[in-house]
């Protein structure tokens, strides 16, 4: 199912986004800073070489004197250049044979530029027009900034790797506190799931956050409004029953007046309709019977629901004396609504005590699922008619109390649960051989379940 992004990755996405923007900007900020005080650090420097090559013009013979011996090593990335007005240049050993391209500035003007150095490395270059009686002197100090700027790559490089190890560090930090925080809405989730497969009456509102109790009561009365409405439906269904039961049977006397005895076709035509409705009433009171008194929406303990089920069977068709074998696991719980599923296996066992001649045998087993094999020594059907039993309103034979929708009503309980529903002609005991698949969900050993009968036996029950 297609639909908007989880909640949860969209709140990764947005914080690791934000996490990434803020660093980065963090970063910028810190190297464009770092950049500065470097580079004023170097100005200020140059600054202070500079006033003190000014303060030497009156003795141009000392100015390399007055400055650091770095000024006097060749291509030491340490230079001054000072012109005079009358064409005179004094450069700084270091310079060798190069020259600084120095502007024309008026007294008291400053000037700062980027130029090509003596080995073509790049020179931050200071220079200022001062006044020596009636003439202009240009001084300029120069500095080779390479070093200084493969030392500011390496400390961003650095702040970048550091940036990154912080950003997985943050990142993983905020999964985690993601985690935490979507922890109870995940256990919700799994409530929910245990929920619709019966396995809990109702949504706990412990560990929830505040903001979502609301939802999760709201979600419960609406579970108990429902279950209200299901179990009212049911006993209205059955209370229907019982109610008609009174009725039929003062129409049935009804075929006794001399009116209908003078017209046997249309006392035939009554009986047919009295008898319909008379199995469509037993039918329902049957199920009523299967069904119980339980609450709608919670699991069922297999073994013990099966156990109610064959002693239930075994009264109504107590004189046929039907023999059981039953192979059922005590330790296994039915994940889906008790209702449901004793109504599934009421209608599959009852068609099978009713078809049967002397046996019936009820399997169970697990795996990826939970299969139940109800299966009885009646005649079976034939393998085209096996495909036609699960129509709604059909039945192949007419002669045989009955509804008609039994099997529909299995088939539809089965694809509910997203289960499956096989079907076999002719099984092992000679009649038909009914399979339900469902899906597995938990496999718990109830204090309830102790009073079933032992895991993996056989035993024959009779009608008594």
């Amino acid at each position: 199912m297609t639909g908007a992004p989880r909640l949860r990755a969209r709140l990764s996405w947005f914080l690791a986004l934000s996490l990434a923007a803020v660093l980065a900007l963090a970063g910028m900020a810190l190297t464009f800073a770092l950049a500065q005080v470097t580079e004023t650090f170097v100005v200020t420097r140059m600054e202070h070489d500079r006033d003190t090559l000014i303060a030497s013009l009156s003795a141009p013979d000392t100015l390399e004197q007055a400055l650091p011996r770095v000024y006097r090593q060749p291509y030491s990335g340490h230079y001054f250049q000072v012109e005079r007005n009358d064409g005179e240049v004094i450069r700084s050993r270091s310079l060798w044979d190069t020259r600084l391209a120095l502007p024309s500035l008026e007294a008291g003007e400053q000037w700062r530029s980027e130029q090509a150095g003596p080995q073509g490395q790049p020179l931050l270059v200071l220079a200022s027009g001062v006044r020596a009686g009636d003439a202009v002197t240009i001084v300029g100090v120069a500095e080779d900034m390479t070093e200084l700027r493969t030392t500011l790559a390496r400390v961003y490089i650095a702040l970048a790797v550091l940036g990154i190890l912080t950003l997985g560090a943050l990142l993983w930090l905020q999964r985690r506190i993601l985690q935490g925080l979507f922890a109870p809405l995940m256990r919700l989730q799994v409530d929910t799931e245990r929920l619709i497969h019966g396995e809990l009456e109702k949504l706990s509102t412990q560990g929830v956050p505040e903001e979502v109790v609301p939802l999760v009561e709201a979600i419960d009365r609406l579970l108990g409004v429902l279950s209200h409405r299901l179990s009212r439906s049911r006993r209205a269904l059955g209370d229907l029953a019982h109610s008609l039961k009174t009725p039929l049977t003062a129409l049935g006397t009804l075929e006794g007046e001399p009116e209908l005895r003078d017209s046997p076709s249309l006392v035939g035509r009554h009986r047919a309709q009295l008898e319909r409705i008379q199995r469509l009433v037993d039918a329902q009171l049957r199920r009523a019977r299967l069904a119980g008194g339980s609450a709608p929406g919670r699991g069922m303990a297999l073994a013990r629901g099966v156990d109610d089920l064959l002693d239930t069977l075994g009264r109504i068709y107590r004189d046929k004396q039907i023999v059981v074998e039953r192979d059922v696991p005590t330790d296994i719980r039915v994940a889906g609504d008790r209702e449901d599923v004793l109504e599934l296996l009421g209608i599959v066992l009852d068609n099978a005590f009713k078809w049967a001649t002397s046996r019936v045998a009820i399997t169970v087993g697990t795996g990826e699922t939970v299969r139940i094999r109800i299966e009885d020594d009646g005649p079976g059907v034939s393998p085209a008619q096996a495909g036609l039993l699960t129509r709604r309103g059909l039945r192949l034979d007419e002669s045989a109390p009955g509804s008609g929708l039994g099997l529909a009503i299995v088939s539809d309980i089965v694809e509910q649960y997203e289960g499956r529903l096989d079907i076999v002609p002719k099984g092992r005991l000679g009649g038909l051989a009914v399979t339900v698949s469902l899906p597995a969900h938990s496999r718990t050993i109830l204090d309830e379940d102790q009073s079933s009968s032992s895991s993996s036996r056989r035993s024959p029950r009779s009608s008594k």
